[in-house]
């Protein structure tokens, strides 16, 4: 099958992404695992475009999962140093999961979620930014303080690690955009190689693309006034351009 973009429909619009170069999608061949020789082998340059590549799907899966779900709160989940070692990231990561296992089974049947790590300014410890639904039962209590754009800034009194912030989401569109640019280069290649970029709840809804065949131009020309962003980016390792759409219904 080949096909120049995919079409994905969330319940607040359409993304659309158009690759310039045709690609070409063959479904009944396997794919195998490259050797560890072959890894070995590659040259700096193939290393390159593979970590991109890796960064690219990373980043895209975690903009898919957030815009394919409804989400009620964005939060901050910090560790109080005296009582974690939050520079071992395998410690952080089991403390975080034991706290949503447990929200989940007292108090949270339906929680859904979706956690990014992020190294803090000093490159040794980290903490979690996430978007979070389904929790009525959770203890939001408001700090006293708002953000810049004067929405109330509450803390999760649940949370009993660290220190925590916790905002109403009110566009599911820009959260998603938002959470997706806590995947950094820096963080990707250096500080969470080989480590898992992101956490989700099993429960969470995932959009399947329809692949489709179109004319950029006239795709532009017809949906004009239904196109709310557009970005543009080129692939030189890949000899590829691709064109990013959001559309309203």
């Amino acid at each position: 099958m080949e096909y120049n973009a995919r079409l994905y429909n969330y319940s607040s619009g359409q993304h659309l992404t158009f690759y310039k170069k045709t690609i070409t999608k063959n479904e009944n061949v396997k794919k195998e695992k490259p050797e560890k020789t072959y890894q070995k082998s590659r040259t700096k340059e193939q290393e390159e475009r593979s970590k991109k590549s890796s960064m690219s799907r990373t980043k895209n899966k975690i903009y898919q999962i957030s815009r394919s779900n409804h989400w009620d709160w964005f939060i901050t989940l910090t560790f109080d140093r005296t009582k974690t070692d939050a520079s071992d990231y395998e410690i952080v990561v089991r403390k975080l999961q034991k706290f949503l296992e447990n929200i989940r089974y007292r108090k949270c049947p339906n929680l859904k979620y979706l956690i990014v790590p992020e190294l803090h300014a000093d490159k040794t410890h980290y903490h979690f930014h996430g978007l979070l639904s389904d929790c009525p039962e959770l203890s939001f209590i408001y700090s006293g303080k708002d953000d810049k754009s004067e929405n109330p800034i509450y803390n999760i009194a649940n949370w009993k690690l660290g220190f925590t912030t916790a905002t109403k989401v009110k566009d599911n569109n820009k959260v998603s955009a938002y959470i997706t640019k806590y995947i950094t280069k820096e963080n990707g290649e250096h500080y969470l190689k080989g480590k898992r970029r992101y956490y989700s709840s099993k429960n969470i809804d995932v959009a399947e693309p329809e692949y489709l065949v179109i004319d950029n131009e006239e795709f532009q020309s017809i949906y004009a006034d239904q196109i709310t962003h557009m970005k543009t980016q080129n692939i030189s390792q890949a000899h590829q351009q691709i064109t990013y759409y959001e559309l309203k219904y």
